[in-house]
């Protein structure tokens, strides 16, 4: 395995595609090609501080991400859709539902 990944080394066109793991490493090789350069040249090639930013902002994008879950809230939960309807009012409505009942 190689820790690094040269400036003339293929780099991937859409980070978007890569899984969260698979970006984490890239980012990790990264980092290691910046110290790497910097310690053995004084300074950074142009593609290695291009590469850094570009994971570094799939990374922040996916760390912003859409917040989606999942996981369904408990009973009794608020629920953010705003739609500007009481999610409290919500919550009784879905137990009614749930019940089969009517609202």
């Amino acid at each position: 395995m190689k820790s690094r990944i040269s400036p003339d080394e293929p780099f991937p066109e859409d980070l978007g595609r890569l899984k969260d793991q698979d970006v984490e490493v890239l980012n990790s090789k990264v980092h290691r090609e910046v110290d790497h350069e910097f310690a053995t040249e004084g300074e950074i090639h142009p593609e290695t501080a291009a590469r850094k930013d570009e994971v570094r902002d799939e990374l922040d994008d996916r760390d912003a991400g859409p917040g989606l879950t999942l996981v369904p809230p408990h009973d009794g939960e608020q629920v953010d859709d705003d739609d500007g309807d009481d999610d409290a009012e919500q919550g009784d409505d879905v137990e009614a539902d749930r019940a089969g009942g009517e609202r």
